[in-house]
């Protein structure tokens, strides 16, 4: 029965990787020996070994984000595989492609009181794109095979990428008893993703040519020539784009605005037409806008056909794939008047001028990061934004003057967990230094990424506003609830950890910096994995952030 289990999993991995699959993060168990060991010897994957499953779902995924190609998970049995629910959780949300292999014990173990066993069977439910249990009484058919291919379609083909997942039942013994086989691919087809058009969407879109339009784009996976082509929609249409940092469309000319949430009250720029691309959007001006503009036609892009908006208000569901989409109505758009676009982007510009003024030159509080870091780091270098308050800083301040980069966001389920994880996936995935802003809490939250980063040799700059506790709460009505809602014990939750301390602890470089021009000799400065702090005043925060929100047209 071992040499099955050897020559299944064996199988199974030279499909997966004749099917595209390059990465494989391993978490070390006993019941997963099979699939550890095979994978390992399987020379067409690269193999990370993490050694939280929480780290390395999502490590997976922040290779998978960065890669665009589906990444595999392995663990053991029991809570490892429980460990991997959040990952599983905003890969189904955000369309992120993994294979997720959880070992487990074999039927008559179950519910029988058995060492780190627990209900595998559908254990994510609905978060994942299709589930199968493998055979327990394994044997050498083409079925491994066939199930590698069925599972690389599942989650990495066709419009709705997302995680699936194959629970792999072993009895012992777990161990080789002999050379550990190795397999050629024998029906695997390489797995690309489907760029979806359906011809009446364009018919559509091309019917509301010389409208005044507006385009809003929320959290979007496209690459330089699917950002080309929706800016070039833009302009051909004579339509300004309102857009999320996430969403790889910022900084790329005029009609890509900064500053736009400043502006979205006046009267005078409201749309008639309004198309969303992308996820919803981050931050509560644009959410509201969004939601109250007035707009007669509001067309929902989504080629995965789950159309996610709270508020519930569009006039027509698209299902193209907006790159496609876009990309193709430019050419058949009639040629616009540039006045309602110029009106646009000389409020935002103006606006933006305001903010920019608002923000000072010297002290960094979060608005200022933001800013400041995004004129800091090379172009090259992807930045991975937090939930919570960086994601949203990050695209209120983009300043106008920063040049196009990848901007990477967890913001499928916009939870804080695994940000860290997920960044060091990104920068083992593409070979090349990413940044990380991250809040403090997030960062505490994820210490086990913190760890896993200082032993991986890849380049990672994590920056860090810390606020000493949970600053995004104090701007909910909930901070004026007085003493009986113990906001600062239940919320703002501050935790008077030295983060230079932890840093020295794991071995991991680290800087404190104060002043707006300490941020850029900083990050030329790290290597390695380098913890940036940035103490932050939080009265002094909110209060600036009342500022700039009483800037607001």
């Amino acid at each position: 029965m071992t040499d099955l289990a050897y020559r299944a999993t064996g199988r199974f991995w030279a499909e997966l990787a004749a099917c595209g699959i390059v990465d494989v993060v391993v978490s070390p168990g006993s019941r997963s020996t099979p699939l550890a060991v095979t994978v390992r010897n399987q020379e067409d994957l690269r193999v990370t070994v993490q050694l939280d499953e929480r780290v390395a779902g999502f490590c997976a995924l922040g290779m998978a984000k960065a890669s665009g190609r589906p990444v595999a998970v392995v663990c053991t049995s029991g809570t490892a595989a429980a460990n991997l629910f959040p990952a599983v959780v905003e890969a189904h949300h955000s369309g992120v492609p993994l294979v997720v292999c959880t070992a487990d014990r074999p039927p008559e173990l179950r519910d029988a009181g058995a060492g780190q066993t627990i209900d595998q069977v559908k254990l994510y439910g609905d978060h994942v794109r299709w589930y199968a249990e493998t055979p327990c009484d394994l044997d050498d058919s083409d079925y491994f095979a066939r199930l590698a291919v069925r599972a690389a379609t599942a989650a990495g083909a066709g419009p709705n990428l997302g995680p699936v997942h194959l629970n792999w039942p072993f009895r012992k013994p777990l161990e080789p008893q002999g050379p550990i086989p190795r397999f050629d691919a024998s029906v695997g087809q390489p797995i690309a993703p489907v760029r979806t058009l359906v011809e009446a969407d364009v018919d559509a879109v091309r019917q509301l040519a010389g409208r005044r339009g507006l385009i809003v784009s929320g959290a979007l996976d496209v690459d330089d020539a699917g950002a080309a082509a929706i800016v070039a929609f833009a302009e051909a249409a004579g339509w300004p784009v309102v857009a999320d940092a996430g969403s790889q469309l910022r900084g790329r000319g005029p009609m890509v605005l900064d500053g736009a949430e400043w502006v979205l009250g006046r009267t005078d720029l409201a749309p008639d037409v309004l198309v969303r691309i992308g996820g919803p959007p981050s931050n509560r001006a644009i959410i509201d806008f969004v939601a109250s503009c007035g707009a007669t036609d509001r067309l929902l892009v989504d080629p995965r056909r789950r159309w996610e908006d709270p508020s519930f208000g569009w006039t027509a569901a698209l299902a193209s794939d907006p790159m496609a989409l876009l990309g193709a109505a430019a050419g058949q758009m009639a040629s616009a008047d540039n006045a309602w676009a110029v009106s646009w982007i000389e409020a935002a510009a103006d606006a933006w001028d305001r903010v920019e003024a608002a923000l000072g030159h010297d002290e960094l509080l979060e608005p200022r990061l933001a800013a400041t870091l995004l004129r800091a780091l090379p172009p090259e270098v992807a930045l991975y934004a937090s939930s919570s308050m960086p994601v949203r800083d990050v695209t209120s301040f983009w300043p106008s003057d920063a040049q196009p980069r990848r901007v990477l966001v967890n913001r499928g389920a916009n939870g804080i967990d695994g940000v860290i994880s997920s960044a060091l996936g990104a920068a083992l995935a593409m070979g090349q230094p990413v940044a990380a802003l991250v809040g403090d809490v997030a960062l505490l939250h994820d210490i086990g990424g913190l760890l896993a980063s200082s032993l991986s040799g890849a380049e990672l700059t994590v920056v860090v506003p810390n606020n000493d506790g949970g600053g995004i709460f104090s701007l909910l009505p909930l901070a004026d609830g007085g003493p009986d809602v113990h906001f600062e014990e239940l919320f703002h939750t501050p935790h008077g950890v030295s983060l230079g301390d932890l840093a020295n602890g794991l071995g991991i470089h680290y800087h404190q910096i104060e002043q707006a021009d300490e941020l850029a000799v900083a990050i030329a400065k790290a290597s390695g994995v380098t913890v940036i702090e940035v103490p932050i005043d939080h009265g002094a925060a909110l209060k600036q952030r009342q500022q700039l929100s009483d800037l607001t047209e």
